[in-house]
C-alpha cells in the first residue's frame, strides 16, 4: 500500500512539475506584447554596457587572427564588441515565472542604457596618422555612422563591424586603444594590436 501511495506521490510531482514548467515557458513567450509564442522576436532588451573589445577577421583554424598572424589587407576585418549585462527583465514582476524565452533565430535585440561615447585613438603611427591620433571620425559602422557620431544604442546587437578610412603601408599593424565612456563618468578601456597586414 504504501509502495502505491509513494509512486503515485512521484507521479504527481512530475505531473505538477512539468506542467509549471510548460505554463512557464508559454508565459515567458507571450509575456512580451511585441513578440508571440509561434517564434517572433520581441523588442530591444534594456542593457548595460559592461566591456568592450576588438577581434579581426579572417578566421580560419576556428579562431580570430591575431598579431602573430600576417594576412591580406582585403581580408582583413575588424569588429567591435560591447559586453553587457541585463537592466531589466519586463517578465519578473508581471508574473511569478521568471525568464522569456526567444526563438532560436532571434538576433540580440539590445538597448544600451549606460553608454556616453565610444572613441578610439592610435598607439602607434599608422596610415600616415601619428600615434596619439584619435581616429573616431575615420572610423565607420556597418550602419554607415562614424564613431565619433554614434550615440544611438537602441536595437543594437552588441557587435559593429568597422571600416576604418586609412590606408596603411605594407607589413603594418594597427595598434588602437578604445575607450568605452560611461554615463556615470567612468570608462573600460581596451588596447589592442592587429595582425601584420600586407597591402601588396
Amino acid at each position: 500500500m504504501k509502495h502505491v501511495l509513494s509512486s503515485k506521490r512521484v507521479k504527481l510531482t512530475i505531473a505538477i512539475s512539468s506542467a509549471y514548467l510548460s505554463m512557464m515557458i508559454l508565459v515567458a513567450c507571450v509575456d512580451d506584447s511585441e513578440m508571440n509564442p509561434f517564434g517572433e522576436c520581441g523588442g530591444p532588451q534594456k542593457v548595460n554596457a559592461t566591456d568592450v573589445s576588438l577581434f579581426y577577421e579572417p578566421f580560419t583554424n576556428n579562431q580570430y587572427a591575431t598579431e602573430s598572424d600576417t594576412v591580406d589587407l582585403e581580408d582583413f576585418i575588424i569588429y567591435l564588441r560591447i559586453g553587457s549585462e541585463i537592466v531589466s527583465d519586463r517578465s519578473i514582476g508581471r508574473n511569478n515565472f521568471p525568464g522569456r524565452a526567444y526563438a532560436l533565430s532571434c538576433a540580440p535585440n539590445l538597448d544600451f542604457q549606460n553608454i556616453a561615447s565610444i572613441t578610439m585613438t592610435l598607439l602607434a603611427p599608422y596610415g600616415g596618422k601619428d600615434a596619439g591620433t584619435t581616429i573616431s571620425n575615420l572610423v565607420t559602422t556597418h550602419d554607415d555612422i562614424k564613431l565619433s557620431d554614434l550615440r544611438d544604442f537602441n536595437g543594437s546587437t552588441g557587435l559593429y563591424r568597422l571600416t576604418l578610412d586609412l590606408e596603411p603601408e605594407d607589413n603594418s599593424q594597427l595598434k588602437t586603444k578604445t575607450v568605452l565612456k560611461f554615463k556615470n563618468g567612468t570608462e573600460k578601456i581596451f588596447e589592442s594590436i592587429s595582425p601584420v597586414l600586407l597591402t601588396n
